[in-house]
């Protein structure tokens, strides 16, 4: 095939709607393969990623999931405009986003039936939250404590959290593979607790932040930014996204004769065919950068790429070291 024909192959090609962005791309005669990926090095967030509220800017951790899940009409602030992602949220205002956001019940409570009764004892029938609870444990979601108490106003921790969420999913038919994941163990994780089977599928599924100790603190209260960030990965996860962190090193060309090169844009990944392209996305600022995967790793506990340093550079300063990143393979192969 003479170099022409390969250029117009790939100007065919090369047309890829990356996770939020529209990054064009264009291949002219003696533009390298990683000149080519470097083209969206300049560009920043586009404007899908402007966030609606005055307290979420660039450089928050849950920057690009708030975001997101906010112009979906997903998720709402306050009336001050603000979402206040550092607050706890209790098990109430939980339940109903993460029902909600399921698909198991909807935004407003019409639809759901009056209890008779209260569903647990401490669930008054005139509160605003009590319908959604009852719903919920009709449906098998919650069970509430032994003392009969559901404890509505108490914040969330993170293994509730994922049982309320994976548990509503499996309600309204979406069902949730659990095998294998039990694998998936973190050293703050004690097999047989009744918790496992979730925080190892959202672990086993990088829905959940994993710590460089292999822990992930399923006691920890629930911010109301973890909790969209949550909600966020799920979503994405199940159109192809995968999450985790991303550090970066020298950097591993495919070329026999250059071994090792941080001006080019690569990446290692444990199990993706050498020569896959991705699109890395900063989750902090929603910056994103197209990358070949040409080596393997990294292996530590939450790092799911390695890239190299010219590429890492254009999602973040190389001083941060290391960060939350979704990534998906792109849209065509070479």
């Amino acid at each position: 095939m003479s170099n022409a024909t390969k250029i117009c192959k790939a100007n065919f090609q090369l047309k890829i709607i990356a996770s939020f962005f529209l990054i064009p791309i264009f291949l002219t005669a003696g533009t390298s393969l990683a000149q080519t990926l470097s083209l969206p090095a300049s560009g920043g967030p586009s404007e899908e990623f402007t966030p609606n509220f005055t307290d979420v800017k660039e450089g928050n951790p849950y920057y690009v999931a708030i975001s997101y899940l906010r112009q979906q009409n997903v998720i709402k602030g306050y009336d001050d405009n603000t979402f206040k992602p550092s607050q706890e949220i209790n098990r109430a205002e939980a339940l109903k986003m993460l029902t909600v956001t399921s698909g198991l019940f909807s935004e407003t409570a019409d639809a759901l039936t009056d209890p008779e009764t209260p569903p647990f004892n401490d669930t008054p029938l005139d509160a605003w939250y009590t319908k959604y609870i009852a719903a919920a444990k009709e449906k098998g979601v919650v069970n509430g404590n032994p003392d009969g108490n559901f404890k509505p106003e108490t914040s969330i921790n993170l293994a509730e959290t994922l049982k309320i969420y994976l548990e509503a999913r499996n309600a309204t038919g979406d069902t949730i593979d659990y095998t294998g994941v039990e694998e998936t163990m973190f050293d703050d994780t004690a097999p047989g607790e009744w918790y496992t089977k979730y925080t190892s599928y959202a672990g086993h599924n990088n829905l959940i932040n994993i710590y460089y100790s292999n822990t992930i603190n399923p006691t920890q209260a629930i911010t109301r930014g973890y909790l969209a960030e949550i909600i966020y990965r799920t979503l994405k996860h199940k159109e192809g996204s995968e999450f985790g962190k991303a550090t970066f090193y020298q950097g591993r060309s495919l070329k026999s004769n250059d071994s090792f090169d941080t001006d080019i844009f690569t990446t290692a990944h444990k199990t993706l065919p050498f020569g896959t392209i991705l699109t890395v996305t900063n989750l902090a600022n929603g910056k994103s950068v197209l990358i070949k995967v040409t080596d393997r790793g990294p292996y530590a506990p939450g790092r799911v790429i390695d890239l190299s340093k010219n590429a890492f550079s254009v999602l973040a300063s190389p001083s941060v070291g290391v960060i939350n990143v979704e990534y998906k393979i792109a849209e065509y192969t070479l």
